[in-house]
């Protein structure tokens, strides 16, 4: 009996172990197929029944993993200390850990996690970069948020919900993707334990102010189907359709690919993939530009810089998309980029969780600048500690829509966003650079980074106009007889109303222009740095106007030999000359010449009012100098002479 009661208990310890590691084994192919839910559950069954110390380790990790995908980061933070405590080996457990606690909210339990690894690896990129995330977030706090946001209750469900696009038929229609319960025909998604997801369409009612319950997508009717839509993006015409489905598979990770269709004699195509899509990597979140011309979208095909990287198409006239090209190093990372949008003026969004920001996935801002893109992280409320992603402009405006699973959301919820109207005005004089006198009436251009442009007048001397929010502006006046000149001014990151007030003071082309602190060591023709600071204002004035051909000229005093002044003030001439090509001026734009001490200065209202002892109309030839009675004042006289000019002496023939 005893040995039968033995067997027994064999048996069913036998059994159970059986069914244990069966259920490992079932949650490791999940995990391995991307279904994060379903291994999140397998893992966490498992561990409930697994008596063996030595594999709970492994548990622990891949639980984390999981919730961490899934984009439960409170829950993730609690199996990635679990799997540290318990011995777990994984070089980058630490820094995951950390990314973990700061999306859960805990910023400072993370520093001092970056800050440990960063004292093992002062290279540790994740580390810098979380350290920097949360450096935003303490000095965001400091910070009055610039956005107004709003939970779209109407639209949103316990499910998860994301607006997609805004119809480009209709700005009071937006097109949404939701796992809703009233999807029908759906099966439940592993990925995420929900049914998979349909498109669905969303109307603004004008007099209720808000937006209707979602109503499935009816037209085209191939858009829907029984596997997971992803994303979809109308061209900016409506008759054609670019959308990312993931096709589904009992034993294998799901792949997503990009279908087209389009409109023929009134009719719809049926989907096609997208010829470069059928190479078993996965395509998501298709975007056609305003223009037509590019399909931007994201992939973790081969080539790129980490897990999804952001890549674009150009789309040539007859409507072939051409072969992918990566956005690039400045755009994406190690780490995963996602949800690619681009507004009509050229600034492009995305969504990263490497770039330096606040918690999972953080909405950035790109702008081109000098051929190299300009990152820039948007502030809160837009993004959070939680996952933001899927921004939606209307237009150039700074409105439109956003999905997140911050806190407050029941799932992943879609909200609106827009910038309130604030009150930005520049007042701006008008004066003679060299006699201080008002330009009464000049034509002004203001030019800003936001795409706008307008042309004004001055009235007396005094101008006046509205800038718009996150804008870098340059004011150009254009006067006859005068260079054009300019001012720069920029209401980017300002959260409070402001008033610029700009003095605009053009250059006389009629008279020799003295350049401020033009300095050489006695006897010596090289430019010391305080003069190439000065000649930098005068590149930059070139530039802005390129018609134009100036004489330098450089002046001596009457101290010494007269030939050896003249050699000296001929070599300083060209130094100038040199510095000025050397920073991208034509050499056909400049005339170096050198005078010696042969053209004394002549006084003008301006330095006759800075140096009291001498008069307008003074020349400080010998005869002058002598006659000012002190040595010092004699030395400061000789010093005024000891100068670089320039003058407009014509204009660069058109070609």
């Amino acid at each position: 009996m005893k040995i039968k009661f033995l067997i027994l208990i064999a048996v069913a310890l036998f059994g159970s172990a059986c069914s244990v590691n069966k259920l490992i084994s079932d949650a490791n192919a999940s995990f391995s197929r991307k279904e994060y839910f379903d291994a999140a559950e397998k893992f966490r069954l498992a561990n409930q029944k697994v008596k063996d110390k030595t594999i709970k380790p492994a548990i622990y990790f891949k639980l984390a993993e999981s919730y961490r995908e899934s984009g439960y980061y409170t829950k993730a933070a609690v199996w990635y200390r679990n799997a540290i405590r318990s011995g777990y080996k994984e070089p980058t457990l630490e820094i995951r850990y950390a990314d973990a606690l700061r999306g859960a909210g805990k910023p400072e339990e993370a520093k001092l996690i970056y800050e440990t690894e960063l004292k093992k690896d002062p290279k540790n990129t994740q580390a810098i970069n979380g350290l920097e995330s949360v450096r935003r977030i303490q000095e965001w706090k400091e910070v009055p948020e610039l956005y107004i946001i709003e939970n779209l209750k109407t639209i949103n469900s316990a499910a998860n919900d994301m607006v997609v696009q805004i119809n480009p038929e209709s700005e009071k229609s937006i097109f949404i993707k939701s796992s809703r319960e009233e999807v029908p025909n759906k099966k439940i998604n592993p990925v995420t334990g929900q049914k998979f997801a349909d498109f669905f369409q969303s109307r603004y009612d004008t007099i209720k102010k808000r937006w209707s319950l979602p109503e499935l997508l009816k037209e085209p009717t191939s858009l829907n189907s029984t596997d997971e839509e992803l994303f979809l993006n109308f061209s900016p015409s409506k008759e054609q359709v670019v959308f990312s489905r993931s096709v589904s598979n009992p034993t294998q990770q799901a792949t997503s690919q990009l279908l087209f269709i389009q409109k023929k004699n009134g009719q719809w195509t049926s989907p096609s993939p997208l010829r470069f899509t059928a190479d078993g990597a996965n395509y998501l979140q298709p975007m056609i530009t305003e223009s037509g011309k590019t399909l931007w979208f994201a992939s973790d095909r081969p080539g790129g810089f980490g897990g999804f990287d952001i890549w674009k198409s150009e789309i040539n006239e007859t409507g072939i998309i051409l072969e992918p090209i990566n956005a690039g190093a400045e755009i994406n990372t190690p780490g995963n980029e996602l949800y690619p949008f681009e507004k009509p003026n050229g600034y492009f969004y995305f969504s990263s969780d490497f770039h330096p920001g606040f918690g999972g996935f953080d909405i950035f801002q790109a702008q081109k600048s000098g051929g190299k893109w300009q990152i820039e992280q948007l502030p809160p409320p837009v993004n959070s500690i939680g996952d933001d992603f899927s921004i939606q402009f209307f237009g150039n405006l700074e409105k439109g829509f956003f999905t997140s699973n911050r806190k407050g959301s029941r799932g992943t919820d879609a909200y609106s966003f827009y910038l309130p109207p604030k009150l930005f005005q520049c007042f701006g004089k008008i004066h003679d650079s060299e006699t201080d006198s008002i330009l009464p009436d000049v034509n002004i251009r203001i030019v800003g980074s936001d795409g706008s442009s307008k042309k004004i007048r001055s009235v007396n001397g005094r101008f006046q106009a509205s800038l718009n929010p996150e804008s870098d502006y340059a004011i150009v006046v254009f006067a006859n007889g005068y260079l054009n000149a300019q001012a720069k001014v920029s209401t980017r990151g300002l959260r409070e109303a402001k008033e610029f007030e700009v003095d605009i003071r053009p250059i006389p082309t009629n008279k020799p222009i003295r350049i401020d602190i033009i300095n050489y060591e006695l006897g010596k023709w090289d430019l010391l740095p305080q003069a190439k600071t000065s000649l930098d204002k005068l590149v930059e004035l070139l530039k802005l106007n390129p018609e134009a051909i100036i004489e330098l000229s450089a002046h001596t005093d009457d101290i010494g030999d007269e030939k050896f002044n003249l050699e000296l003030s001929e070599k300083r001439a060209a130094s100038v000359a040199q510095y000025l090509t050397e920073k991208g001026i034509q050499d056909k734009n400049l005339k170096a010449k050198g005078y010696g001490e042969s053209a004394p200065l002549k006084i003008n209202a301006k330095l006759a009012r800075q140096y009291e002892f001498l008069n307008e109309g003074d020349v400080l030839d010998s005869g002058t100098i002598e006659k000012l009675g002190s040595d010092n004042l004699k030395d400061l006289a000789r010093g005024l002479n000891r100068r670089t000019e320039f003058k407009v002496i014509n204009t660069v023939t058109a070609k």
